[in-house]
């Protein structure tokens, strides 16, 4: 007959004993298996939430760059209207000049055919 102390041999009976220190042992490396377990759980659901976070950033850093691009695009095309609006104002000072001239020398040629015309009319 096995001694009591000992739990080496089969036991088909529903309680067995086993050394107290034994199952004080058993109980805490179930318990730490437990909080493991729960710890491993916690850590894979953290893991999950920091991808989604991730994600989320990394689409938001995406249209960032895609808001910067069209800013820049839309930057360059002002740029270029400005260009134009500048060529645009100094084509219009220059017909503005040619019709400046223009008008002058109407004047001219009207005051220089009314005198003409009083000049002939005196003698």
């Amino acid at each position: 007959m096995p001694l009591l102390a000992s739990s080496q041999t089969l036991s088909t009976e529903e309680y067995c004993s086993v050394p107290c220190r034994t199952l004080k042992n058993a109980l805490l490396v179930k318990a730490e298996r437990d909080m493991l377990l729960n710890q491993v759980e916690v850590a894979r659901d953290s893991v999950h939430i920091l991808n989604v976070v991730v994600s989320v950033q990394n689409d938001l850093i995406s249209t960032q760059d895609s808001t910067i691009t069209l800013y820049k695009e839309n930057e360059e095309k002002y740029l270029k209207m400005l260009g134009n609006k500048d060529m645009i104002v100094g084509l219009k000072d220059k017909q503005i000049k040619k019709e400046k001239l223009k008008t002058l020398a109407g004047w001219g040629v009207a005051i220089l055919n009314g005198t003409l015309l009083i000049i002939r009319l005196l003698p």
